[in-house]
């Protein structure tokens, strides 16, 4: 369980968060839903321990998340950014596998475990001799989940994984992550502003603005009982799709 206790943070005397407390229950997939700008990546970033909030904290499991490098509880979470953050010069495989090799993981359970996770996300492993710039973005995407999740964390954060791919990458690794996500049960933090992402993965949706909670709850609770006129106005601003008869006049 992951819980935040009245997190602040402001840049340059800007606030960005505003008193944030949220408790996210484990093995359950948490979407932070909001605009750019609202908050969401520094509170993940906050929850990796990769910044540390001006005042309050977050517990993992009771333990609590401290700014550090390596951060104290890396052995339990897992962290993708939303360009995947793999490093150029190294295959795919040298990416997934570095931190297992420096922690001295042998290389026999290495290809387990590479085979394993190339079956989950759907990549095939002859792509795994190729570097990053060999490979297209949505393979690139896969590759970076498969080093998040290869040393089983207990925990899964998520900045944004599909924001850089097209509509049809988009909606096969959608796919991709609720199998993985419902294959193993991970507690998931995903950052999204895509509203149908967010009904699709998450159990729950966290609705922030202007550093605030709006409102935390289903998806289903958010469309039929929002707790401000804000929440029906961004669930709802999406422009829909056009019908056909209204393409051709």
């Amino acid at each position: 369980m992951i819980v935040l206790s009245h997190i602040s943070k402001q840049y340059q005397a800007l606030p960005i968060l505003r008193e944030v407390s949220l408790t996210l229950a484990a093995a359950q997939t948490h979407v932070l839903l909001g605009a750019s700008g609202c908050g969401k990546t520094t509170l993940l970033r906050i929850m990796a321990g990769a910044i540390a909030p001006d005042s309050g904290q977050v517990t993992v499991d009771g333990v609590k998340v401290i700014a550090a490098d390596p951060c104290p509880l890396a052995q339990i979470m897992g962290y993708m950014t939303q360009e995947g953050g793999l490093f150029p010069h190294l295959t795919a495989e040298q990416n997934v596998t570095l931190m297992a090799k420096v922690r001295g993981l042998p290389s026999a359970e290495r290809k387990a475990r590479l085979a394993e996770l190339s079956s989950l996300v759907g990549i095939d492993e002859r792509l795994l001799a190729h570097h990053p710039a060999q490979l297209s973005g949505g393979q690139r995407q896969r590759v970076a989940l498969m080093r998040a999740l290869f040393q089983q964390p207990k925990y899964l954060l998520l900045d944004e994984p599909m924001g850089a791919l097209d509509p049809i990458m988009r909606r096969e690794l959608q796919s991709t992550l609720k199998q993985v996500f419902e294959a193993l049960r991970t507690t998931v933090i995903l950052v999204t502003h895509d509203v149908g992402e967010a009904a699709f993965l998450g159990d729950t949706i966290t609705l922030l603005h202007e550093g605030s909670v709006l409102q935390h709850g289903s998806f289903t609770d958010l469309v039929q009982r929002p707790s401000d006129p804000h929440v029906t106005a961004f669930l709802q601003a999406q422009r829909p799709l056009p019908q056909i008869s209204e393409l051709g006049s």
